[in-house]
């Protein structure tokens, strides 16, 4: 958004042409595999490691979002104001036998929900976890409805749900997985192999905009906000009453080590049949990295 409206793209030398789409991350993958989009935001979702085995290689090209001190997380496990108000949860381990919805599974959200019920010993089925949420809205109605007890949603819909009353915002990801990446800058494999110079230009706009946002650590300010508005068709005070950003990587450093820990964890959830080297999913002309995940 910042590269966009402060001509980064062009200063680079590169004709950006932005589309917008609604849902997760996730639904970009199969865009970048027939390559109808040459580069976009992704998360490490089964998807991303089963489309390796389905004859696909989309390239990572940079980590986008990261859980950090000082900056609101991407998502955010909520509880039933009723039931936190009641002291009924205090931590995970009071999940089992819950009512709780993780949204699309194999999402951010709801690896977060797993990795919270996970520090706790606690099954999923235990837990009694669903998936039935479409949108961040549904999450929201989920609470106030009594549908659900529990629910974890995405910014800036927790901060909206604690507003209104219905939840209160609980454990992100630097409560639970502080190492976890959640978002990264992705090409389809056509673009990365042909057009790696031009992947090259659109990386070098992206972290010029990036360490610019990093410079308010994490506070909105006049303009990044005007900004989001534009691009999010959110009101200036919902942004703003989440609190401040999310953390942008100004280097795009992808954690390799972290990479691999989320696919050894849907591998063990068997919605990863045949996991793959995390090298065979970074772009060699452009890729940044470093071994990790502790």
């Amino acid at each position: 958004m910042v590269a966009a409206d402060r001509g980064y793209f062009r200063d680079a030398g590169v004709d950006v042409q932005i589309v917008t789409f609604q849902g997760s991350a996730n639904n970009q993958i199969p865009l970048l595999a027939r390559g109808d989009v040459d580069l976009s935001p992704v998360v490490s979702g089964p998807s991303l490691f089963n489309q390796f085995t389905q004859g696909f290689r989309i390239k990572l090209l940079a980590n986008l979002t990261s859980p950090h001190a000082g900056y609101r997380d991407g998502a955010v496990i909520v509880v039933r104001k009723d039931l936190w108000d009641s002291g009924a949860i205090k931590g995970p381990k009071d999940l089992v036998g819950k009512k709780i919805d993780a949204s699309a599974e194999g999402n951010p959200p709801d690896f977060l929900m797993r990795q919270a019920l996970l520090s706790a010993g606690v099954d999923p089925d235990q837990a009694g976890l669903t998936h039935k949420a479409r949108t961040p809205s549904d999450s929201v109605e989920f609470l106030r409805q009594h549908v659900e007890e529990v629910t974890v949603m995405s910014e800036p819909s927790a901060s909206q749900a604690q507003a209104q009353g219905v939840g209160v915002r609980w454990l992100g990801y630097q409560d639970v997985i502080p190492w976890y990446q959640e978002t990264f800058l992705a090409a389809s494999e056509q673009f990365a192999s042909s057009r790696s110079a031009d992947a090259q230009k659109v990386l070098t706009a992206y972290l010029r905009a990036a360490k610019e946002i990093d410079v308010s650590g994490g506070k909105w300010t006049p303009e990044l906000l005007a900004t989001a508005a534009k691009w999010t068709k959110q009101k200036e005070a919902t942004l703003k009453a989440m609190g401040g950003l999310m953390y942008f990587s100004p280097d795009g450093t992808i954690d390799q080590g972290a990479l691999d820990r989320v696919q050894q964890f849907w591998v063990r959830e068997k919605q990863v049949a045949s996991p793959i080297p995390a090298t065979d999913l970074l772009s060699g002309p452009v890729r940044q990295v470093k071994a990790g995940g502790s």
